[in-house]
């Protein structure tokens, strides 16, 4: 795995490691910890810390079997035996994979109970091909596939879009993004996303409001955005 520059930040982490993250939000923070030991120890060291809050926390006594939990989740040291071990054991034939162009990506684990929700692939513009990903709630989850030499027109984000680089990479005029990068845009963002010749990629994206393109004739798709982006 390649150096990942590009984490999600602690709040999110934190909203993560105490069960606060709508579903979609979730599955895509778990999808990055599979890919990066930094997060993953960030995530145990903030569930410690969940932990030790509850227990000093003012109130009735526990029961005999939540202070046991207590006990066990306080006293680990070895990292190994806790859930996110499993995210850092290689890729099996029995985890989900995702076809496209002729290719087979293998996905996260966290999408072994979501496979079923993953719909069709359908054309963007810029010969990108999307594949929605149906986890409720208000936000829209896509895997994106940016073919070899192929763009994302420029836009800008009317609300905020986390990608996921899954495998390839892509660019921007800010940098180069690789496998496990989590990357965050707002409305105070621009950019063309965009992929080398030779260099295809595949990501996983979150949205909470259609993007608006602010550049030559994708701008007459902008009455039509949350059609291709929802």
């Amino acid at each position: 795995m390649t150096d990942i520059r590009f984490h999600p930040n602690t709040d999110i982490l934190a909203c993560y490691a105490n069960g606060t993250l709508d579903p979609a939000a979730s599955i895509l923070i778990n999808a990055h910890l599979e890919l990066c030991p930094h997060c993953r120890q960030h995530v145990a060291q903030l569930e410690d810390h969940e932990a030790q809050s509850l227990a000093r926390m003012p109130g009735e006594p526990m029961t005999d079997v939540l202070s046991a939990m207590m006990q066990h989740i306080l006293t680990q040291t070895d990292r190994d035996t806790t859930p996110f071990a499993a995210h850092r054991e290689p890729v099996s034939a029995s985890n989900p994979t995702l076809t496209v162009n002729g290719k087979v990506f293998p996905l996260p684990r966290a999408f072994k109970a979501h496979a079923d929700q993953i719909g069709p692939w359908t054309r963007l513009p810029g010969h990108l091909k999307r594949a929605h990903v149906a986890t409720g709630g208000e936000s829209q989850m896509n895997f994106i596939y940016m073919d070899c030499d192929s763009a994302l027109p420029q836009h800008t984000h009317q609300g905020q879009e986390i990608t996921l680089v899954l495998a390839g990479e892509f660019v921007d005029e800010n940098n180069t993004y690789l496998p496990g990068d989590f990357i965050v845009r707002t409305p105070a963002h621009t950019h063309t996303p965009k992929t080398r010749p030779g260099m295809d990629c595949l990501c996983l994206t979150l949205l909470d409001a259609p993007l608006h393109f602010t550049s030559g004739l994708a701008t007459l798709l902008n009455p039509f955005s949350q059609l291709f982006f929802r």
